[in-house]
């Protein structure tokens, strides 16, 4: 089996497999600026890469519920390798590199979404597993539920496209599970708390009108839904497949992204970079992995860490609230870390104390501010009641393991806005299990 590559609509290289490797070749007279991969520059030579896919063809295959939608609809297409699942769902994908089968063309013949109905509907689990296997031929990764679509107007027609060019979906529509109940409310606020000081961009999302659907806008598309930018996470950039997105520590991550970064931007990016981190620590969000953490690019001239997104306060939810931060810092993997992560900061990031402190504060007053919003949504929606009280003291949380306790200043907590709320003391943790997207049967890190 051949795959033909696109970068942006146009055929650059094929991919296949040729005894125990997969091979990569780029067609002769191939563009330098039509590279497949940062990791893979246009050259007469092939990439070749032992036992499994590349890394970056790996990066947006399916997991979790997906997967196992996409292994029954699409069965008899698959041979058990990720070639032939690349193959069915490659077509469609997010960054602006797709696959098909060799002569095909990238794209798919999905139905459109009426976003603005799905926003007011009844997301019950079995509606939105229903439009999970209806969308399920695009390539997308993530365990908890999601799939992209083309979306539609309420008039019924698609948006112009302008010019006759490569269309995909412009958003990527997410939703809860038994373990992770209203995640859409969830995630909406907990990425609100970074999203509202207006200081790095954040990816711009939607919450359904019930809570538990997150329609996020994606950042490597345009207003069309045409592909404006590549995309790499920091697994793939690290040479591990997804399933080893945990295996590695802050420092791998930083070094693997800095390495690409055009040297006049490193400062703002390292910047931008460490709002994200902080602000996982703030809103104890366990699910902070290297495919979390991604660049996107124009060209090579034009690379950058890509606006923040997947930010989540999975300590709300009790089989997950005992787990650790998802990357380490120094060796450390704690949320007691207020010292070591001062100190990354400086000195691998280049943020001052006073900054790091300044950055602090700031997140700490944004998420005080949150919420009092999160706390007048759950008046007005009871049913939300429970992980807005789970979230807010998951923040208080937060804040207070970060906070200097030498500083001589009285910052601001959720202590008072909690008990105004009436609401009581978090529910009790499940025993700790793997982390999110970890299976239960591996072995511990330093057994295997």
């Amino acid at each position: 089996m051949k795959l033909d590559v696109q970068v942006s609509g146009k055929t650059t290289a094929q991919l296949y497999r040729e005894r125990d490797e997969y091979v990569l070749k780029y067609l002769p007279g191939s563009d330098p600026a039509d590279f497949v991969s940062l990791t893979m520059p246009v050259r007469e030579e092939t990439w070749r890469w032992p036992r499994d896919l590349h890394p970056f063809f790996r990066q947006n295959l399916p997991e979790g519920h997906l997967l196992g939608i996409i292994r029954e609809e699409f069965g008899p297409l698959l041979d058990g390798t990720d070639l032939s699942l690349l193959a069915v769902v490659g077509g469609m994908s997010i960054g602006r590199v797709t696959v098909t089968f060799e002569g095909g063309k990238p794209g798919t013949d999905l139905e459109p979404l009426q976003i603005e109905n799905l926003l007011k509907a009844d997301n019950t689990a079995k509606r939105f597993s229903a439009l999970v296997r209806r969308y399920a031929r695009a390539a997308i990764s993530g365990v908890m539920p999601k799939f992209i679509a083309p979306n539609e107007t309420l008039s019924g027609t698609t948006e112009p496209l302008g010019k006759p060019t490569l269309r995909t979906s412009r958003y990527i529509i997410k939703g809860s599970d038994g373990n992770t109940p209203y995640l859409g409310f969830n995630e909406f606020y907990s990425m609100r708390v970074l999203e509202r000081l207006n200081v790095v961009p954040v990816a711009r999302a939607q919450m359904s009108d019930d809570g538990r659907v997150l329609v996020v806008e994606r950042f490597d598309v345009d207003e069309h839904g045409i592909p404006t930018h590549g995309l790499e996470d920091a697994c793939g950039l690290l040479g591990l497949p997804p399933h080893e997105k945990y295996a590695t520590t802050t420092e791998k991550v930083l070094n693997a992204t800095r390495a690409y970064l055009p040297t006049a931007r490193v400062r703002s990016q390292l910047e931008r970079l460490g709002w994200l981190l902080l602000t996982n620590y703030v809103v104890r969000n366990v699910d902070c992995h290297a495919k979390n953490i991604a660049l996107y690019y124009t060209s090579l001239t034009d690379v950058g860490y890509t606006p923040a997104y997947d930010i989540v306060t999975t300590q709300a939810y009790p089989r997950y609230a005992l787990n650790p931060p998802g990357l380490s810092i120094s060796g450390r993997q704690t949320w007691a870390i207020s010292k070591t992560l001062e100190q990354f900061f400086n000195t691998r990031l280049g943020i001052p104390p006073r900054q790091y402190a300044e950055m602090l504060e700031r997140l700490c007053e944004s998420a005080v501010s949150v919420g009092q919003e999160v706390i007048e949504a759950a008046k007005n929606a009871p049913r939300w009641r429970t992980v807005a009280k789970q979230m807010l003291h998951a923040w208080n949380e937060g804040m207070a393991s970060l906070r200097s306790p030498k500083s001589a200043v009285q910052f601001r907590g959720l202590d008072a806005a909690i008990a105004a709320a009436g609401f009581s003391g978090p529910q009790p943790p499940e025993p700790a299990r793997t982390k999110i997207g970890q299976s239960e049967l591996l072995a511990p890190r330093n057994k295997r």
